[in-house]
């Protein structure tokens, strides 16, 4: 459904965010 895919999108943003945020407060 449509509500799955922008969900989904937003999962992937959260883990992005989780990802990149410790990389950045290292450099």
């Amino acid at each position: 459904t449509r509500s799955a895919m922008v969900q989904g999108q937003f999962n992937l943003l959260a883990l992005a965010q989780r990802a990149t945020g410790p990389v950045q407060r290292g450099v």
